[in-house]
């Protein structure tokens, strides 16, 4: 369970990896960067999108998962990587938005780091103390 989580954690990373310049150039040649009442807007819909995967994914827990059935094994990690995966274009989305409504900051962006950081952590904490 533990060598599948890791392969998940480095292909949804690789995948946000490559999902940020299309998002960004999507942005970008927008007409969001003119109007930053419609970015705010959008800005709220993408948190809400964040906090519904966050949720699913908080509210999953690897101690109902029967360890001894493979499909069992694959869609709880299937299960908990599109939640992240969600969650992690939502905060490149909120990255770009905030961008375009208050300009660079490093801190925002450090910050949603932290966050995606804590929620991988989360996963693997969960994994590990209900390791039998």
């Amino acid at each position: 369970m533990v060598k599948g989580n890791i392969w998940k954690n480095i292909i949804i990373i690789t995948l946000l990896i490559i999902l940020y310049f299309p998002i960004h150039n999507y942005l970008i040649n927008s007409n969001l960067i003119n109007n930053i009442g419609s970015a705010g807007d959008v800005l709220v819909a993408i948190s809400v999108i964040a906090v519904m995967a966050c949720f699913g994914n908080f509210a999953f827990t690897y101690e109902k998962v029967n360890r001894k059935k493979k499909s069992h094994r694959y869609l709880s990690h299937c299960t908990t990587g599109l939640l992240m995966l969600v969650i992690g274009i939502s905060l490149i989305f909120t990255s770009i938005l905030i961008e375009f409504i208050m300009g660079k900051f490093i801190v925002i962006n450090l910050t949603l780091i932290i966050l995606y950081v804590a929620c991988i952590g989360y996963d693997f904490w969960d994994l590990l103390r209900n390791e039998n």
